[in-house]
């Protein structure tokens, strides 16, 4: 411990850098840790998987010290903060800072995390089972034609074998000699029937064999699969394509499915054309023994048009998953319904639509229809909205606003702006303590203001920096507004084992719809132009608020909260001005292409007069 009087000289230079001194600005308020060093990551006590080396970021009093970890010297960025790229020992790793005041002052702070050990072999002697390895950890169901895989971990260089009910021993192969994994393969066929059970496992042979067993039961069925149905409560869920994978397509509440199985709380549904996809067990209602499988036919599809939308409507008998995919060059998109038979024998157009040009279907598979809307020359689609109406599926298609011939582009335009994150779920924390809540916020402030300055009409996600809104309802707020734009606005941070001093951080913006594509291309040039750091590229990202949109919507991270020389520039007023006006100006670019698209009839019509 420090003598006293560097001890006074720590508590004044802490009371000195209060945090709107530490900051250089007022806002967002930074909660800054008065501690003299201080680690915002890793937390004490966090366990990591198998880590040769992890980031430190934190902050100290003082800029002009010096500071160590483990020994090695770490750079302290000029607010404080510091960002250190450590090698970790397996186990319980502790990271020893040291920090050395400019009047000689030390001082000395711990953190302790666990840092997984890579698996290591089992012995030769004793033979044994890795107790927690034998597969499955959970309850399965498996059905004709899946793959029945047992694995486990063992003594290297053995022979294991498995067994579940009456199917006799199997042999195991070693997948991995070096760890002693090893692997089954058993083909489910249509006659196997086993109740559920657990897989016995042997290692070795006669006397000196041992065994063991798996924690969760397997169980073979071949009769007649359950039928379920999406809970009509549901508004609506995201089949995955496979448990805890990724997403598939969203399935709508009162929509019936062909069980195929389950993995612990995941059931597999059986799609028509071969397609599977998986839900949570307490989404789905299970109906009784003798209910009969989904089959819809076709009937009427029908066009009617308002002022600002299309509804396409596909009559069906009964209600059935369906899924959606829009072509690249944003004129058509096919609507594949499943568990259906093509039976249309009338197409009813609105002579006056200005958006679709014809409808065509056909039996694309067995079980399934493809429906394809496209749009007539010129057109483009912006967004569109799915939902039952009775047993047939309504489509409303969006059509893109009329963009007026002069000004602003952005004029009356709608324009949805969701400030990432919450109190309950702050986000990424700075090195200084930075809550990307807070940024977040307070860049979305600056959007709205030169937004209002443009004639655009923006609302937003959260209202207040203190307001609480789901992830869910973000997406539906837009589209109860009827917003015509959607714009999430995050800053980053770098995931837990990436050595963040490596390579170019900076801005990226992602979409998931390939009618947002175009959006995010000019939100991406506009960065480009206007922020001074480095670039991430436009990419697709599977983003709930990017995907249940109804409009072009993007999520753009700005800057990397990890790195301190960024959070620095976050916390920077200027800096937030720039990206404010490069989100604003690629708005303004996308809806200024729109507008030269919707003139170009125009402008071909004068020049053949």
């Amino acid at each position: 411990m420090p003598a006293a009087p560097a001890l006074a000289t720590a508590v004044a230079l802490i009371a000195a850098l209060s945090p709107a001194s530490a900051r250089g600005a007022a806002f967002p308020a930074v909660d800054r840790s008065t501690a003299p060093i201080s680690i915002v990551y890793p937390l004490e006590g966090q366990t990591d998987g198998s880590l040769d080396a992890d980031f430190v970021l934190g902050a100290v009093i003082d800029q002009a010290g010096k500071l160590k970890i483990n020994g090695q010297p770490v750079p302290i960025y000029k607010t404080g903060a510091f960002l250190a790229w450590i090698p970790l020992q397996p186990g319980t790793a502790t990271l020893h800072c040291e920090l050395t005041l400019p009047g000689g002052a030390t001082f000395y702070y711990d953190r302790s995390v666990f840092n997984s050990p890579a698996p290591a072999p089992l012995p030769q002697k004793p033979l044994a089972f890795d107790p927690e390895s034998p597969w499955p950890r959970q309850d399965v169901e498996l059905r004709p034609g899946d793959w029945l895989l047992p694995r486990a971990r063992a003594t290297p260089g053995q022979k294991v074998q498995w067994r579940l009910g009456k199917l006799g021993w199997q042999p195991m192969r070693e997948a991995n000699p070096a760890l002693g994994v090893y692997e089954g393969a058993y083909l489910v066929g249509p006659d196997d029937n086993i109740n559920p059970s657990e897989i016995e496992y042997k290692l070795g042979s006669g006397f000196s064999s041992i065994s063991a067993r798996s924690s969760g039961k397997a169980a073979l069925a071949s009769g007649a699969p359950p039928v379920a149905a999406l809970k009509g409560a549901i508004p609506f869920v995201m089949l995955k394509t496979g448990p805890a994978e990724g997403e598939l397509f969203p399935a709508y509440g009162g929509a019936r499915f062909v069980t195929a199985g389950r993995v612990g709380g995941d059931v597999k549904l059986a799609l028509s054309g071969g397609l599977s996809g998986w839900t949570e067990a307490k989404n789905l209602d299970f109906l009784p023994a003798q209910a009969k499988p989904p089959s819809a036919v076709t009937d009427v599809v029908s066009v009617k048009t308002t002022d600002a939308e299309t509804f396409v409507h596909i009559g069906l008998s009964e209600r059935v998953p369906f899924s959606i995919d829009e072509a690249a060059d944003l004129r058509s998109l096919t609507v594949r319904l499943y568990y259906t038979t093509a039976h249309t024998r009338w197409i009813i157009y609105h002579a006056g639509d200005p958006l679709v040009d014809e409808i065509a279907f056909k039996q694309e598979a067995e079980g399934v229809v493809a429906v394809t809307i496209k749009l007539q020359e010129g057109r483009t689609l912006w967004g569109y909205n799915p939902a039952y109406e009775g047993n047939g599926l309504r489509l409303e298609l969006r059509r893109p606003p009329t963009i007026a011939p002069r000004g602003s582009p952005l004029k009356d335009r709608v324009v949805f702006l969701d400030p990432g994150h919450m109190p309950s779920a702050w986000g990424a924390t700075g090195g200084l303590g930075t809550k990307e809540m807070d940024v977040n916020y307070a860049i979305a402030e600056r959007v709205k203001a030169r937004l209002l300055k443009e004639g655009a009409r923006p609302l937003m996600s959260r209202a207040s920096p203190d307001d609480e809104v789901s992830l869910t309802d973000r997406p539906k707020l837009a589209w109860d507004k009827r917003a015509e734009l959607f714009v999430s606005i995050h800053n980053n941070f770098a995931p837990s084992g990436t050595n963040p001093l490596k390579g170019a951080h900076g801005y990226s913006v992602f979409y998931y719809h390939p009618h947002s594509y175009p959006l995010a291309q000019a939100v991406y040039k506009s960065y480009e132009k206007l922020v001074p750091i480095p670039g991430e590229d436009p990419r697709f990202g599977d983003l709930l608020v990017a995907r249940m949109t109804q409009m072009p919507a993007v999520l753009a991270e700005s800057a990397y909260l990890t790195l301190p020389e960024q959070e620095g520039l976050l916390l920077d007023a200027g800096f937030r001005d720039k990206l404010a006006e490069a989100i604003v100006g690629g708005l303004r670019d996308f809806l200024d292409a729109e507008r030269r698209r919707q003139q170009a009839p125009l402008q071909r019509a004068k020049a053949s007069r």
